[in-house]
């Protein structure tokens, strides 16, 4: 049991028709060891039971009712703007934590150079060699599997499980973001000040996976996943990393547009109208570049050091060609990775 006298955290939940899960996560958060808690639920103008569940069966819970669907980016800024605690967790609906879980976070946060710590989330589906190493991102902004040994080391905190300091961060998102990659601008904005992101071992949490966006339609996942990952880059990267990247990021374009029209793995809709939002939102966007080239202690050099120059997973000819070509394009534009 923690000793009285220890800080209150905040934990901001936000739902949206989530009744089929809320009920597991929440229960799983009144057995943490760890007091006091202040939980709040963000309710984005469910249509399904959620805020009675919640009401009913935990009435020490905040809600908080915003009558429309505000998105996982402002709805969780809802949710810290409300919150009283020192620290603050952002914790998706759709999983269920672990007796250690806030105290695992805690003790990471002890550096005062961790900007913000996520935890370890085992995901249904996700194979176990994928958590003996973790994970980061290319510079395109993608997802690589299997980068770090390091176990404490991560590119960015992921918005399923992440604590930190309301201090410091007391409006974790840009709510344009919607959802998707709002956990990756705001691990990547910390960086660009200088300050590391961590993983706590011990702090397990059990992620579903998808629980609300799954049933979202194609063109709207497409349209946020390439949208806000674009987005990343154009308001994160110096100008002179971009120029570097140009032609990858074209590739990659029309990689995607043509991939979704052959395979139909993303929406060829969503894809044009996220390029479409970002050449039609210029002044925006450079509002938002500017604030954070502002806030910048630490150069791109710095901060890629902890991306991958893969740019895919897997084995085979195929893939190592294509990774050995990112590589090397790369080192030509004297751009380095951590790997």
């Amino acid at each position: 049991m923690i000793s009285a006298g220890t800080p209150l955290v905040s934990i901001v939940i936000v739902n949206y028709n989530g009744s089929a899960l809320l009920d597991a996560c929440l229960a799983s958060i009144q057995r943490q060891e760890y007091q006091p808690l202040d939980l709040i639920v963000v309710d984005n103008g469910s249509t399904d039971n959620s805020v009675e569940l919640v009401r009913s069966r935990y009435p020490g819970v905040r809600v908080l009712e915003q009558g429309r669907n505000l998105g996982f980016a402002e709805g969780n800024n809802v949710g810290v703007r409300a919150a009283r605690g020192q620290y603050a967790v952002l914790l998706n609906n759709d999983t269920e934590v672990t007796p250690g879980w806030i105290g695992g976070l805690l003790e990471q946060l002890a550096d005062p150079n961790v900007a913000v710590v996520t935890s370890r989330v085992v995901t249904d589906g996700v194979p176990e060699q994928f958590y003996e190493m973790n994970g980061s991102l290319n510079p395109l902004g993608y997802n690589v599997m299997r980068v770090f040994r390091d176990l404490t080391r991560v590119f960015f905190a992921g918005g399923a499980s992440l604590m930190f300091r309301r201090a410091e961060i007391p409006e974790p998102f840009l709510p344009e973001y919607f959802l998707y990659h709002e956990d990756v601008y705001l691990s990547w904005r910390m960086r660009l000040m200088g300050r590391s992101i961590r993983m706590a071992q011990p702090s397990v949490v059990y992620h579903r996976g998808s629980g609300t966006t799954k049933k979202q339609a194609s063109v709207t996942v497409t349209f946020y996943q390439e949208r806000n990952k674009l987005l990343n880059a154009l308001i994160l990267y110096q100008a002179s990393t971009l120029i570097r990247l140009l032609p990858l990021f074209v590739a990659d374009a029309f990689a995607k547009l043509a991939g979704s029209l052959l395979l139909k793995r993303k929406s060829f809709p969503g894809i044009l109208k996220a390029y479409c939002w970002c050449v039609a939102h210029p002044s925006w966007i450079m509002r938002q570049r500017r604030m954070c080239q502002r806030e910048r202690t630490a150069p791109d050099t710095v901060v890629m050091s902890s991306m991958s120059s893969r740019l895919v997973d897997g084995e085979g000819p195929a893939v190592r060609l294509v990774n050995t070509i990112m590589r090397g394009y790369l080192r030509t534009v004297g751009l380095r990775c951590y790997d």
